[in-house]
């Protein structure tokens, strides 16, 4: 069995916890960018604020440890 390592990538967003947005565009490229380096997509996590705004979103992405 493997030994994995992990990465986290936060994207801001903008505007209300029914309303907030990310730039598509931006994500797509980061985790193209990071898949072409190997790494997998797990899980993108909501963060949001006491009042309810959605403030970022932190992708979490793994690979394989190869020694």
């Amino acid at each position: 069995m493997g030994e994995w390592e992990y990465k986290t990538v936060k994207f801001f967003a903008q505007g209300t916890f029914e309303a907030g947005k990310i730039n598509e565009i931006e994500l797509e490229d980061a985790l193209n960018e990071a898949g072409a380096r190997g790494w997998e997509l797990v899980s993108i996590l909501p963060g949001t604020r006491a009042n309810g705004e959605l403030w970022d979103f932190v992708a979490v992405l793994k690979r394989e440890v190869i020694s």
